[in-house]
């Protein structure tokens, strides 16, 4: 029952940071956008800042935020569980979104941007 209980927890908790993650993203982006007034041009260049630095830092301050958020939040369902290591439990939800993020950043710069021939 145990275990049981412990990957509904961890379900439930990687679905609240992976709904968090995309929220805070997305409101980085409508900031930035009302903030700066950003069109195309301004967006492929943040985009592109430092050889794709400015995307990468987008993406991975939302999820800084989001995993600071979440570890109280993870440590007291473990908790209400009564599982014996909620840090580990804490770990295993920031993991697999981490380890995702990860592998697909370096992804990101080897992709041909297709507007770079046209300007």
């Amino acid at each position: 029952m145990e275990i049981f209980l412990f990957v509904v927890s961890y379900i439930l908790l990687n679905i609240l940071c992976s709904v968090l993650y995309v929220g805070f993203l997305l409101l980085m982006f409508i900031l930035i956008k009302k903030t700066f007034n950003m069109n195309e041009d301004k967006w492929t260049s943040l985009f592109n800042y430092k050889e794709g630095n400015g995307l990468r830092f987008l993406m991975v301050v939302p999820f800084l935020i989001t995993s600071a958020l979440l570890f109280p939040v993870s440590i007291y369902s473990f908790n209400l569980i009564n599982f014996n290591y909620p840090g580990i439990g804490y770990l295993a939800v920031i993991l697999l979104p981490a380890i995702i993020l990860i592998f697909n950043l370096p992804k990101l710069k080897s992709m041909e941007d297709p507007y770079r021939e046209s300007h």
